[in-house]
């Protein structure tokens, strides 16, 4: 499920981090099926739902990145890195940058 979601997630980044609109109507797609499964499949695999203001599985990455009291903290981690080695930028979760 994660390389898939990441097969999207790269012309998407392509578009919101690095601004080539070439991309826009494979963002159109990714952001609501991320949304989607952030709610539902992302949820399940995780032990919970998304919090106030995490609307896509990259900001819930965000906040599993960093409790360490979770005992999958180092899968999230390795998710987040993948992501970021795909981001124009390196730097799309800033939460396992430090």
């Amino acid at each position: 499920m994660i390389d898939l979601l990441i097969l999207l997630l790269r012309p998407t980044l392509k578009y919101t981090e690095g601004g080539d609109v070439r991309y826009l109507p494979i963002a159109l797609i990714a952001w609501p099926l991320d949304i989607l499964l952030a709610h539902t499949t992302w949820a399940l695999i995780t032990g919970g739902f998304p919090r106030k203001g995490e609307w896509t599985i990259s900001h819930t990455l965000e906040r599993l990145c960093v409790d360490w009291n979770n005992p999958d903290v180092h899968l999230y981690r390795r998710i987040a890195q993948k992501i970021n080695r795909i981001s124009p930028t390196g730097a799309h979760i800033k939460a396992v940058l430090t």
